[in-house]
């Protein structure tokens, strides 16, 4: 509930601040058509990342691979197009970050590792037996080569009926 009156109370104030503050020094035209037009550059170049994900999405699908990295990218660049949508220049920075691909690749690898687990775990049983554990995820193993399977024998001619011909 605090990160929700943050998010609607706190953060526009901040914004409001800024944009005085930038006012006073530019003007206020300029102030508000500087806003407008990054808030149009950031929506355009957010449909044209997306529409590029959404091919890589497709021909990872084509080819039999899951689309995962792209559904994340994707994510990611609608993210920064909803930062890109609030009026502001510190929402509209953050939005241009998540469309800068290295930024959203190092958030992608930030927040995948949020997502493996480490547990521990007791268990008392009514017997009064304990029981505990831990586990981890890991990244499944690499398939090994496969070497082709190399038969050793001789090789005989036989006739219609079976019997060898030497």
């Amino acid at each position: 509930m605090r990160i929700l009156f943050l998010l609607l109370f706190i953060a526009p104030l901040i914004e409001l601040y800024f944009l005085i503050q930038l006012g006073d020094v530019i003007g206020a035209l300029p102030t508000v058509l500087l806003t407008i037009l990054t808030a149009v550059v950031g929506i355009a170049l957010m449909r044209a990342q997306g529409v590029a994900m959404m091919k890589k999405a497709q021909q990872s699908m084509a080819e039999g691979r899951p689309p995962q990295t792209e559904v994340m990218e994707g994510v990611f660049i609608f993210l920064g197009g909803v930062f890109l949508f609030f009026p502001g220049l510190i929402s509209d920075s953050i939005g241009f970050l998540f469309l800068i691909p290295f930024v959203r690749h190092f958030l992608m690898t930030q927040s995948m590792k949020g997502m493996a687990s480490n547990m521990q775990y007791r268990y008392r049983s009514q017997k009064g037996e304990y029981y505990e554990g831990e586990w981890h995820e890991a990244k499944p193993p690499t398939p090994k080569q496969l070497t082709p399977d190399v038969l050793e024998g001789e090789f005989h001619e036989a006739d219609s009926k079976g019997r060898s011909k030497e």
